[in-house]
């Protein structure tokens, strides 16, 4: 059997290592191919073929990509950059018509969702579903929210990753600045000591193949600690929301505390933690092996406590490694 061709990109950052780490740890035949926009990502030093990308930004970005997807002949497409999933969430249809590719992206309107926090509480709520008390800034209500919510409160905007723009408010004199503006959004004060995320895949016939929550300590926005939670009450009312979302895989970040679950954010993406957990549920690997084998997938039933601690390591390359790459890259 010839071997599958996997692309990861974003191979700088913490969600691209975790899936290429996983399928690393895959036994299927896989040759795997790894891209970013910087000489100075580190694991592209780790995988042979490696490329630079042009920013997804940039006009001709789709064609280029399905052109390299043809020409490598890359079966399956895992995106992992947040700042890429909008486009290519939007052209997902077209790369696939255009491509043996399989992409690892859910419809535009879902991705959506996640990428904007103010629908995702409107997603919520409008579900039934609890949520943090939730306004934007340029909402009329604006006046009503304050007097019926104490402070402090979370600025952020509604689009962002990693802790990036969120600021704690004390006073209505610094939230004052912000009052209008549609870009952001004013939430209640949450207990981050009992902070968790989560994964959840669904397999093709709708039913639950993994899952896992952790409770977290973060450090510049991802997770540096984490412990395993097993918790049925809890995982079934994050089962709730992924099947009513209807995503392959939603990553669910949330405070829980006193059985009470408020969700806040959405990710339309592997998560960083996907590399950490897959020995409890390898995710890429599943995807592959469901949506490329076409092999039935069996519920995870690992359900042993875990924990795992991230930690610096260091990636060694020369003038000669950098000059390979750039070679390779130019010749896409």
């Amino acid at each position: 059997m010839k071997k599958i061709n996997v692309l990861v990109d974003g191979a700088g950052g913490d969600v691209g290592q975790g899936v290429l780490k996983s399928l690393l740890d895959s036994k299927l035949n896989l040759e795997l191919y790894a891209s970013c926009i910087s000489t100075s990502s580190s694991w592209l030093y780790k995988i042979k073929n490696s490329f630079i990308f042009p920013f997804v930004s940039d006009k001709s970005f789709i064609d280029f990509l399905i052109d390299f997807l043809n020409k490598y002949q890359i079966d399956v497409y895992f995106p992992t950059v947040d700042s890429s999933l909008l486009k290519i969430s939007k052209f997902k249809d077209e790369i696939e018509k255009h491509t043996n590719t399989k992409v690892f992206i859910e419809e535009y309107s879902k991705v959506k969702i996640c990428d904007d926090k103010y629908l995702t509480y409107k997603f919520l709520i409008e579900n039934s579903f609890t949520a943090p008390q939730t306004i934007s800034m340029d909402s009329d209500d604006m006046e009503k929210f304050l007097q019926q919510n104490p402070f402090p409160y979370i600025l952020k905007t509604k689009s962002g990753n990693g802790a990036k723009n969120i600021i704690k408010v004390t006073s209505f004199e610094e939230l004052k600045p912000f009052v209008g503006n549609s870009s952001w959004l004013l939430q209640e004060y949450l207990d981050i000591s009992n902070e968790i995320t989560s994964g959840i895949y669904i397999g093709n016939d709708g039913e639950i193949k993994g899952i896992y929550i952790l409770k977290r300590t973060l450090k510049c926005g991802s997770t540096y600690q984490a412990e395993r939670i097993l918790d049925k009450e809890l995982e079934t009312k994050l089962i709730t929301i992924a099947k009513k979302m209807n995503m392959k895989y939603l990553n669910i970040q949330a405070v829980y505390a006193e059985g009470r679950l408020l969700p806040f954010e959405f990710n339309g993406r592997l998560s960083g933690t996907t590399g950490a957990m897959r020995e409890v549920f390898n995710v890429p690997e599943a995807y592959i092996k469901e949506v490329v084998l076409q092999e039935p997938l069996k519920p995870s039933e690992n359900t042993m406590k875990m924990f795992f601690t991230r930690y610096n390591e260091e990636v060694v390359y020369t003038e000669s490694d950098i000059y390979d790459l750039k070679k390779r890259s130019a010749l896409i």
